[in-house]
């Protein structure tokens, strides 16, 4: 059984076998009573047929759209401020909101249209669904002023989302040079969403998307073609590389030369993370540049795993 097959009846029909018939009928108590009778009859043809992953997804729109009432009549005028969510596609969407914090999703996916708000939930997995149920029950708590800033970040945010074309393949050009704008960890987030969700489009912007990673897992003919660029100031690669495996790092230094060699001298001190983080985002800038003007192949230096960023 397919849930996205299931009509409007028949979600009825399964939402009344798990409400229990007198919580059911109340639920129901607007219907006619054709459509109602209509319910009863579905509901006893899908007895022991429904799996319980698909009861449970419809108890979580019920769930859902019951919150979302509740809230809209304790809030009405912040429907007003999240209006601008409707004009983006399910895709820009999910690219928007995938990696805020529950509490936020909850509040943008509850002023959007139903349809619009289903198709981002399926996009969640179990856990990040759940999250955003319990961030659903908590909205009323949340003051007008948060919700106001809220909506105004998340529009201001919205303006810098790519196109919908460009989250077909063959966007993955446009998507790179976007990531490449944003901070390391968040743009980080974003790929491993699309990675789970999209992986072809994954795959296109990998072509084009560069990472510290990417540089340390060179093949050693391309990383020693980067390593012994002058540009690389010694300073900022001994940030860069903080927190790394001493191997690793060992590998890399023997490719430069000997004077860079020499002055190596490893910082032993706890630093900032954002220091960490910038002084790479400068040697992966200087690789960018290196592949801009051909002296590498992009293609050549990506590879290899997600290295882990430690202070």
């Amino acid at each position: 059984m397919d849930y996205n097959n299931l009509s409007g009846i028949d979600k009825c029909a399964v939402l009344f076998q798990v409400l229990g018939e007198p919580l059911a009928v109340s639920f129901f108590s607007g219907l006619p009573k054709e459509q109602l009778r209509a319910i009863r009859v579905r509901s006893a043809e899908l007895a022991g047929q429904v799996p319980t992953a698909i009861k449970k997804r419809i108890l979580d729109d019920y769930n859902f759209n019951l919150l979302q009432d509740q809230y809209r009549k304790s809030k009405p005028d912040s429907i007003k401020l999240f209006e601008f969510l409707e004009d983006l596609s399910n895709e820009e969407l999910y690219y928007l909101l995938s990696t805020e914090k529950p509490t936020i999703t909850a509040l943008a996916i509850d002023q959007v249209s139903n349809d619009k708000r289903m198709a981002f939930i399926g996009k969640l997995d179990v856990q990040q669904k759940n999250d955003v149920i319990l961030e659903l029950g908590n909205l009323n708590d949340i003051p007008l002023e948060m919700v106001v800033n809220i909506a105004k970040n998340l529009e201001e945010k919205s303006a810098h989302i790519p196109a919908s074309k460009e989250f077909s393949r063959g966007g993955g050009k446009k998507m790179a040079d976007l990531l490449n704008s944003m901070d390391e960890e968040e743009a980080s987030a974003y790929l491993n969403q699309v990675q789970t969700n999209d992986p072809d489009l994954y795959s296109d912007i990998k072509k084009y998307y560069l990472t510290f990673n990417d540089l340390i897992n060179m093949n050693e003919e391309v990383a020693a073609d980067f390593w012994t660029n002058p540009d690389i100031d010694i300073d900022v690669f001994a940030l860069s590389v903080k927190g790394l495996e001493e191997e690793k790092v060992s590998s890399i230094i023997e490719m430069m030369p000997k004077k860079k060699q020499a002055m190596f001298q490893p910082i032993e001190k706890p630093m900032p993370k954002k220091d960490v983080m910038e002084s790479r985002r400068k040697i992966v800038e200087l690789a960018q540049s290196m592949i801009g003007a051909g002296d590498i192949k992009i293609e050549d230096v990506i590879g290899g795993g997600t290295q882990e960023m430690i202070d």
